[in-house]
């Protein structure tokens, strides 16, 4: 409805060997080895930005000192990108177009080496998403940069080279394709229909009520119609919004009870699984779109991409979107 692209449903596929649902594991170096527990013993910088962890007395300040941070922000050591100072300059080159590789690749660390978002408190969750739209703030002003993507990898088939929990950010000169499609889409749609193509959907599926995992006042969990991956899920604000940077600050405490909510039903279902998520948000250069609504996706890595679906682009996923929201919604989330 929004990219144009088509999903096979086969529950044929979760028959073959290559689908690792059940006790998936992960690869954790100990706490006295890992470059993350420590990061500046381990040679990294001074943090870009740090914070003290939450005081679990709200009638306590929180610690200035630095030995008590609970989350960092650094460079990260091998960035894709680097940050030149200048502007790219897009050239052609036969009949390619290339540009030098600008902008910036950051590290969210957060303090505990076992803990990640699924064992964290809300208060906790809540400051790391603060941490997100601080540094997203920061980035957008910088006029080379046009898109900022924030990620989260769990596990080594998500991609995570060291098991403790850190996102990254990725500050990028252009939009990326995947996003350009869906904020293309969306512009389509609503110059057709006056509408955002998400708020009908989110509308379509609160009355449908089947692909529906959780709700609380300000957010809405779902599995995607053409969901990607088996038990995508998507976290929507119920109110229309372009920009996860302009998120009010007393609406953090519910998305981190969304996501929390949703990782503790993917666990239950696939007994500690790798997955990705990441925060889909509009363009770094406009603010307050009516065709794009920012939004977290949270993919499981449950089983490997093989021909069909490289060759193709046509995603093929083993459990029908229903189902999977059914089986997610009987796991249970967080407890009340």
């Amino acid at each position: 409805m929004v990219s144009g692209e088509w999903i096979l449903v086969s529950s044929v596929r979760r028959t073959r060997p290559l689908f690792l649902g059940k006790s998936l594991p992960r690869a954790r170096l100990p706490k006295k080895d890992c470059p993350f527990d420590d990061p500046q013993k381990s040679g990294n910088p001074p943090p870009i930005l740090w914070y003290p962890r939450p005081p679990k007395n709200k009638n306590k300040r929180a610690s200035t000192r630095f030995k008590d941070w609970f989350i960092q922000i650094i460079p990260n050591k091998y960035p894709v990108l680097r940050h030149s100072g200048v502007c790219p300059k897009f050239n052609r080159y036969g009949p390619y177009k290339r540009a030098e590789g600008f902008g910036s690749h950051e590290v969210i660390i957060t303090r505990d080496h076992n803990r990640d978002f699924e064992k964290m408190s809300l208060d906790e969750i809540s400051l790391v998403f603060r941490a997100f739209q601080e540094r997203y703030r920061s980035l957008e002003k910088e006029t080379c940069i046009e898109y900022i993507l924030i990620f989260h990898n769990r596990g080594s088939l998500a991609g995570a080279s060291i098991g403790h929990p850190h996102s990254q950010l990725v500050a990028l000169p252009i939009i990326p394709p995947d996003v350009s499609r869906s904020i293309n889409g969306g512009l389509a749609f609503f110059e057709k229909n006056k509408k955002c193509v998400h708020c009908v959907m989110l509308d379509w599926e609160i009355k449908e009520k089947t692909r529906i995992v959780y709700e609380n006042e300000h957010f809405i969990t779902l599995v995607p119609y053409a969901s990607r991956v088996p038990y995508e899920m998507r976290i929507f604000p119920r109110k229309h919004s372009s920009d996860f940077e302009e998120m009010p600050e007393k609406e953090a405490r519910f998305l981190a009870e969304s996501l929390k909510d949703a990782l503790i039903r993917l666990d239950k279902v696939f007994k500690n699984p790798a997955y990705n998520f990441f925060i889909h948000t509009a363009s770094a250069r406009v603010k307050n779109v009516p065709y794009y609504h920012w939004h977290i996706e949270i993919l499981p890595r449950t089983y490997e991409w093989a021909g069909l679906e490289l060759g193709t682009g046509v995603e093929v996923i083993s459990a029908p979107p229903e189902e999977a929201a059914d089986n997610l919604r009987k796991a249970g989330g967080r407890k009340k």
